[in-house]
C-alpha cells in the first residue's frame, strides 16, 4: 500500500507542476487517454465535463487565448484506496491561487478532491476527477476563523483562567 500511496502522491506532484507551468494542454499526459469517457468537475464548473472534447475544452477553452494570467495549484493530504488491481481512488485537498486577465485582483481557495485512477503500463492515470467546494456556511465560518486577531488566543486563555479563578463556567 505504501508504494501505491507514493505513486499517487508523485502523480499529483507532477500534475501540479504542469498546472503551475501554465501549459494546461499537457494535463492530458496524466490521464488514461484510452478511456473514451473521462469525467471532470472543477469546483467552479456548473456541470460535469464528460468525454475528451469537453475535458480538453475546459483545460483550454480558446487555444492560444487564455483568460488566465496564471494559476498555481498545490495538492495535499492524500488518502489513497486501492479498489481493484488496476483501479484506485484518492481523496485529497487542492489549493488554487489564480489571476484572471483584467483589473480583478487574484483569488484563491481550497477544495476537496476525489478522483479515480487506472493502472497503465506508464503508471497510474486519472479516469475521473471531482473538486468539491465547502458549503457556503462552512466557507464563511473559515473566513471568520482566518480573520481572528493574532493576539486573541492569548487573550482568550487569560479570560478563561480568570473565569476559572472566580468559579464562573
Amino acid at each position: 500500500m505504501a508504494d501505491l500511496q507514493q505513486e499517487i502522491e508523485q502523480l499529483f506532484h507532477d500534475y501540479e507542476a504542469v498546472w503551475n507551468s501554465q501549459q494546461l494542454v499537457r494535463l492530458k499526459e496524466f490521464w488514461d487517454d484510452e478511456d473514451a469517457d473521462p469525467f471532470y468537475l472543477a469546483e467552479e464548473q456548473d456541470d460535469w465535463k464528460f468525454g475528451w472534447e469537453a475535458v480538453e475544452r475546459y483545460w483550454e477553452p480558446a487555444p492560444g487565448k487564455s483568460a488566465l494570467e496564471s494559476i498555481m495549484m498545490k495538492y495535499r493530504d492524500f488518502r489513497v484506496k486501492q479498489i481493484a488491481p488496476d483501479v484506485a481512488m484518492c481523496a485529497c485537498w487542492v489549493r488554487h491561487d489564480m489571476k484572471l486577465r483584467g483589473p480583478m485582483k487574484a483569488t484563491g481557495g481550497d477544495a476537496r478532491v476525489m478522483c479515480v485512477f487506472r493502472k497503465k503500463p506508464a503508471g497510474w492515470r486519472f479516469v475521473a476527477y471531482c473538486e468539491g467546494p465547502m458549503t457556503p456556511v462552512l466557507f464563511m465560518h473559515k473566513l471568520y476563523e482566518m480573520n481572528v486577531s493574532p493576539e486573541f488566543e492569548e487573550f482568550n486563555r487569560k479570560a478563561l483562567e480568570d473565569k476559572k479563578t472566580r468559579g464562573v463556567t
